[in-house]
């Protein structure tokens, strides 16, 4: 029964940077050129958080398709895609965006998140 118990139960976590998570997709919320410095770097299966996977798939698909890429152009993205209550709703994609006073870094904290992946 030993294979049963997630890592959770015997108090192990995964490496995670959460909180630099949390900073990069806030970062690209609110200045949409910032995705151009992680997205070689950041992969949806990069972020610990469920929800951030989420948040980042969307700001991808606006990406890939050259839309622009905000705090309303994300939360409709997850809406459309019955996700945004899954997400955390509007509420926690506003919070994002206030966790983060300027996108200087994201470049370096993507890095860590990727590593940290690995």
């Amino acid at each position: 029964m030993e294979s049963n118990i997630s890592i959770l139960e015997k108090g192990k976590l995964p490496p995670q940077a959460v909180d630099l998570e949390e900073a990069v997709l806030g970062s690209i919320m609110s200045d949409s050129k910032a995705i151009e410095e992680v997205v070689d770097i950041l992969k949806a299966e990069s972020f610990y958080k469920e929800s951030h996977k989420m948040v980042f798939k969307a700001i991808k698909k606006l990406y890939d398709r050259r839309e622009p890429i905000d705090l309303l152009t994300v939360s409709n993205t997850l809406r459309n895609s019955a996700e945004l209550d899954l997400a955390g709703g509007d509420f926690a994609l506003i919070g994002l965006t206030q966790k983060v006073s300027s996108s200087a870094h994201i470049e370096y904290h993507s890095r860590i998140i990727a590593q940290k992946a690995l």
